[in-house]
């Protein structure tokens, strides 16, 4: 269980001084991790093959907001729980004649936090965004509405695009299947059978899904399943590499499907041929 912190301004200088909020890519450190509150929601910690790093994730909102950025192609760096400048938000604050939030039984102004600061590169072009998930049932809480005003005039005044998406705006078949396709890729610390096992096996499977011979009639777990058989794999890897091809963007699927495996192959677009596959968990 999570053991809040005891905020005192000591506290926060230690965490600034550690690097908190600070770096990029692998290199950031989120401002809070999921051992420094109290969730409502389930708190969770989540590796990322797009950034090389552990995402600190406070919410089930949270946690499919993310997965919907991670599938994004040009979302290239999320940083989550990022901190605001505190004296920018507290002048906000009395500007808009509203009460900066305070950590609770404290007289220390809260250092606010955006949960995603998200960077985007589109036709080479760098710009970012920043977002807060929420419940729909948030949007009544005048406290959480008053935060994210502040938050909005912050951003505002930075020219950087904010928003907030409610979990009813997030589609969660969508996300169940980016969950799905993900959940393939290699963990930290899982070690392929030998060297490129599953390179070798997702251009296998590409060039025979590219070929004749499948019948588009056939469903992708049939497919796999004769796909183990044919190469004698264990039960459950034909599946998985099927995933990652998913997850490549090599094997194109339509998110909305209710049941990805038991998909007819004339569901599934091929984009890629044999030896132009990316290595496995690539961004």
């Amino acid at each position: 269980m999570a053991r809040p912190l005891k905020w005192t301004e000591k506290k926060i200088q230690s965490l600034k001084d550690a690097g908190h909020g600070r770096g990029l890519g692998k290199d950031y450190i989120p401002w809070l991790s999921v051992t420094d509150v109290s969730s409502l929601g389930r708190s969770r910690r989540v590796f990322s093959h797009k950034t090389d790093r552990t995402h600190e994730l406070l919410s089930d909102v949270e946690y499919r907001l993310f997965l919907v950025l991670e599938w994004m192609s040009d979302v290239v760096d999320i940083r989550e729980q990022y901190p605001l400048n505190r004296e920018m938000t507290l002048t906000i604050a009395q500007q808009l004649g509203l009460r900066h939030p305070y950590y609770p039984g404290t007289q220390v102004a809260t250092v606010m936090t955006v949960d995603f600061f998200v960077t985007r590169m589109v036709a080479g072009t760098k710009s970012f965004m920043a977002l807060n998930a929420k419940r729909d049932e948030e949007a009544s809480d005048e406290n959480s509405m008053l935060k994210l005003e502040i938050q909005r005039e912050f951003f505002e005044s930075n020219d950087v695009p904010h928003h907030t998406i409610f979990h009813s705006q997030i589609p969660r078949q969508k996300t169940d299947n980016i969950d799905w396709i993900r959940s393939a890729l290699l963990k930290p610390g899982e070690a392929e059978p030998r060297p490129g096992f599953f390179s070798g096996l997702t251009a296998r499977m590409a060039a025979d899904l590219s070929g004749s011979a499948t019948h588009p009639s056939t469903t992708l777990s049939d497919y796999c399943i004769a796909f183990d058989e044919r190469h004698g794999l264990e039960k459950g890897i034909g599946l998985r590499v099927a995933q990652i091809l998913m997850h490549e963007r090599v094997l194109r699927v339509d998110l909305s499907s209710p049941n990805l495996a038991a998909e007819q192959l004339s569901a599934f677009v091929m984009t890629a041929q044999r030896g132009k596959l990316r290595a496995v968990g690539g961004a």
